[in-house]
Protein backbone atom coordinates (compact mmCIF):
# COMPACT_ATOMS: atom_id res chain seq x y z
CA UNK A 1 0.00 0.00 0.00
CA UNK A 2 1.37 3.52 -0.85
CA UNK A 3 2.32 5.70 1.63
CA UNK A 4 0.06 9.02 2.18
CA UNK A 5 2.75 11.77 1.47
CA UNK A 6 2.60 14.18 4.63
CA UNK A 7 0.93 17.60 3.82
CA UNK A 8 3.21 20.57 3.36
CA UNK A 9 3.24 23.50 5.60
CA UNK A 10 1.92 25.77 2.35
CA UNK A 11 -1.11 22.98 2.08
CA UNK A 12 -2.24 23.80 5.59
CA UNK A 13 -2.02 26.95 5.71
CA UNK A 14 -4.11 26.74 2.39
CA UNK A 15 -6.60 24.14 4.31
CA UNK A 16 -6.68 26.68 7.34
CA UNK A 17 -7.84 29.94 5.13
CA UNK A 18 -10.22 27.55 2.94
CA UNK A 19 -11.88 26.28 6.58
CA UNK A 20 -11.82 30.10 7.48
CA UNK A 21 -13.38 31.20 4.51
CA UNK A 22 -16.15 28.17 5.04
CA UNK A 23 -17.30 29.80 8.69
CA UNK A 24 -17.58 33.49 7.41
CA UNK A 25 -19.58 31.96 4.77
CA UNK A 26 -21.65 30.16 7.39
CA UNK A 27 -21.85 33.39 9.71
CA UNK A 28 -19.45 31.98 12.45
CA UNK A 29 -17.01 34.70 11.61
CA UNK A 30 -17.67 38.49 11.21
CA UNK A 31 -15.03 40.05 8.46
CA UNK A 32 -12.92 41.74 10.74
CA UNK A 33 -12.24 37.87 12.60
CA UNK A 34 -11.73 36.23 9.13
CA UNK A 35 -8.79 38.25 8.25
CA UNK A 36 -7.50 38.60 11.70
CA UNK A 37 -7.42 35.20 11.35
CA UNK A 38 -6.17 34.95 7.71
CA UNK A 39 -3.54 37.54 8.84
CA UNK A 40 -2.33 35.33 11.67
CA UNK A 41 -2.32 31.70 9.40
CA UNK A 42 0.60 33.92 6.67
CA UNK A 43 2.24 34.62 9.84
CA UNK A 44 2.22 31.13 11.37
CA UNK A 45 5.47 29.21 12.01
CA UNK A 46 3.86 25.78 12.15
CA UNK A 47 1.18 23.58 11.49
CA UNK A 48 -0.08 23.61 15.39
CA UNK A 49 -0.49 27.62 14.83
CA UNK A 50 -2.40 26.73 11.99
CA UNK A 51 -4.90 24.44 13.71
CA UNK A 52 -5.01 26.78 16.58
CA UNK A 53 -7.01 29.16 14.34
CA UNK A 54 -10.14 27.15 13.32
CA UNK A 55 -9.91 24.90 17.13
CA UNK A 56 -12.51 27.27 18.95
CA UNK A 57 -15.11 27.23 15.51
CA UNK A 58 -14.45 23.05 16.05
CA UNK A 59 -15.08 22.77 19.04
CA UNK A 60 -17.89 25.11 18.64
CA UNK A 61 -19.54 23.98 15.45
CA UNK A 62 -18.30 20.57 14.68
CA UNK A 63 -21.35 19.63 11.76
CA UNK A 64 -20.43 22.99 10.34
CA UNK A 65 -16.34 21.89 10.35
CA UNK A 66 -17.30 18.79 9.21
CA UNK A 67 -19.34 19.96 6.07
CA UNK A 68 -16.41 20.20 3.62
CA UNK A 69 -17.53 22.70 0.03
CA UNK A 70 -15.44 21.19 -2.84
CA UNK A 71 -12.73 23.23 -4.13
CA UNK A 72 -13.42 24.93 -7.31
CA UNK A 73 -9.83 24.65 -8.42
CA UNK A 74 -7.52 22.04 -7.83
CA UNK A 75 -4.25 22.96 -5.93
CA UNK A 76 -2.34 22.48 -9.11
CA UNK A 77 -4.46 24.65 -10.85
CA UNK A 78 -3.79 27.78 -8.20
CA UNK A 79 -2.39 31.13 -9.62
CA UNK A 80 -0.40 32.97 -6.85
CA UNK A 81 -0.35 36.33 -8.45
CA UNK A 82 -1.13 38.14 -11.97
CA UNK A 83 -1.43 41.07 -13.48
CA UNK A 84 -3.60 43.16 -16.13
CA UNK A 85 -2.59 46.56 -17.74
CA UNK A 86 -4.27 48.25 -19.71
CA UNK A 87 -3.72 52.17 -21.09
CA UNK A 88 -5.75 53.87 -23.37
CA UNK A 89 -7.45 50.73 -24.42
CA UNK A 90 -10.18 48.36 -23.62
CA UNK A 91 -9.64 45.08 -22.04
CA UNK A 92 -11.53 42.10 -21.01
CA UNK A 93 -11.14 39.37 -19.11
CA UNK A 94 -14.24 36.69 -19.74
CA UNK A 95 -15.54 33.36 -19.97
CA UNK A 96 -13.63 30.38 -18.33
CA UNK A 97 -10.15 31.54 -17.11
CA UNK A 98 -8.19 30.79 -13.68
CA UNK A 99 -8.53 33.85 -11.64
CA UNK A 100 -4.93 34.08 -9.38
CA UNK A 101 -4.89 34.53 -5.50
CA UNK A 102 -3.73 38.42 -5.79
CA UNK A 103 -4.66 40.68 -9.35
CA UNK A 104 -2.84 43.86 -9.81
CA UNK A 105 -4.58 45.97 -12.20
CA UNK A 106 -3.99 49.25 -13.73
CA UNK A 107 -6.51 50.65 -15.67
CA UNK A 108 -5.24 53.70 -17.53
CA UNK A 109 -7.88 56.16 -19.77
CA UNK A 110 -9.31 52.66 -20.47
CA UNK A 111 -12.64 50.44 -20.70
CA UNK A 112 -11.50 47.32 -18.29
CA UNK A 113 -13.81 44.29 -17.32
CA UNK A 114 -12.85 41.75 -15.07
CA UNK A 115 -15.79 39.02 -15.38
CA UNK A 116 -15.85 36.58 -12.60
CA UNK A 117 -19.08 34.64 -13.66
CA UNK A 118 -17.75 31.93 -15.33
CA UNK A 119 -13.98 31.67 -13.81
CA UNK A 120 -11.97 28.92 -11.89
CA UNK A 121 -11.56 30.87 -8.62
CA UNK A 122 -9.00 29.74 -5.79
CA UNK A 123 -10.17 29.04 -1.87
CA UNK A 124 -9.76 31.90 0.28
CA UNK A 125 -9.40 35.42 0.21
CA UNK A 126 -9.06 36.87 -3.59
CA UNK A 127 -7.53 39.86 -3.94
CA UNK A 128 -7.76 42.73 -6.57
CA UNK A 129 -5.43 45.20 -5.94
CA UNK A 130 -7.21 48.03 -8.03
CA UNK A 131 -5.47 51.53 -9.76
CA UNK A 132 -7.63 52.91 -12.04
CA UNK A 133 -6.96 56.36 -13.18
CA UNK A 134 -9.77 57.99 -15.82
CA UNK A 135 -11.11 54.74 -16.05
CA UNK A 136 -14.43 52.81 -16.45
CA UNK A 137 -13.91 49.30 -14.65
CA UNK A 138 -16.58 46.67 -14.27
CA UNK A 139 -16.27 43.44 -11.99
CA UNK A 140 -18.49 41.11 -12.74
CA UNK A 141 -19.39 38.71 -9.90
CA UNK A 142 -21.46 35.18 -9.63
CA UNK A 143 -23.94 35.39 -6.84
CA UNK A 144 -22.71 34.41 -3.76
CA UNK A 145 -19.71 35.34 -3.13
CA UNK A 146 -18.77 37.87 -0.69
CA UNK A 147 -17.19 41.13 -1.05
CA UNK A 148 -15.18 43.39 1.12
CA UNK A 149 -14.51 46.97 -0.80
CA UNK A 150 -11.70 48.91 0.71
CA UNK A 151 -10.87 51.20 -2.40
CA UNK A 152 -9.88 54.73 -1.91
CA UNK A 153 -11.73 57.43 -4.18
CA UNK A 154 -10.09 60.70 -5.71
CA UNK A 155 -13.51 62.43 -7.39
CA UNK A 156 -14.68 59.12 -8.66
CA UNK A 157 -17.17 56.52 -8.41
CA UNK A 158 -17.02 53.16 -6.33
CA UNK A 159 -20.02 51.18 -6.21
CA UNK A 160 -21.27 47.77 -5.22
CA UNK A 161 -24.81 46.52 -7.04
CA UNK A 162 -24.55 43.26 -5.14
CA UNK A 163 -27.76 41.60 -4.82
CA UNK A 164 -29.16 40.08 -1.42
CA UNK A 165 -28.56 36.33 -2.65
CA UNK A 166 -26.84 34.09 0.44
CA UNK A 167 -23.26 33.54 0.45
CA UNK A 168 -22.44 30.28 -0.88
CA UNK A 169 -20.49 27.54 1.80
CA UNK A 170 -17.10 27.73 1.17
CA UNK A 171 -17.21 30.28 -1.16
CA UNK A 172 -14.32 32.75 -1.50
CA UNK A 173 -14.01 35.93 -0.35
CA UNK A 174 -13.13 39.11 -3.22
CA UNK A 175 -10.93 41.52 -1.41
CA UNK A 176 -10.71 45.06 -3.54
CA UNK A 177 -8.23 47.44 -2.53
CA UNK A 178 -6.49 50.18 -3.75
CA UNK A 179 -7.56 53.42 -5.23
CA UNK A 180 -9.95 55.28 -8.37
CA UNK A 181 -8.86 58.68 -9.76
CA UNK A 182 -11.35 60.44 -11.74
CA UNK A 183 -12.35 56.76 -12.35
CA UNK A 184 -15.85 54.92 -12.34
CA UNK A 185 -15.38 51.09 -10.80
CA UNK A 186 -18.48 49.34 -10.44
CA UNK A 187 -18.67 46.00 -9.06
CA UNK A 188 -22.27 44.07 -10.22
CA UNK A 189 -23.83 40.09 -10.18
CA UNK A 190 -24.51 38.86 -12.76
CA UNK A 191 -25.72 34.68 -12.98
CA UNK A 192 -24.51 32.53 -15.42
CA UNK A 193 -27.22 32.21 -17.54
CA UNK A 194 -27.59 35.92 -18.18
Amino acid sequence: MAEVPPVSFNQARERAIESLSTYFAQDELSLEELERRIERAYQAKTIADLDELTADLRARAPAAASVAAEPSMAPSMVVERDRMVAIMSESKRHGVWSVPQELDVLSLMSDATIDLTQARLPAGIIDLHIRAIWTSLKIILPPGLPIANRMHTLMSSVTNEVDEAPFVPGAPVIRLSGWAAMAEVKVLVRRREE
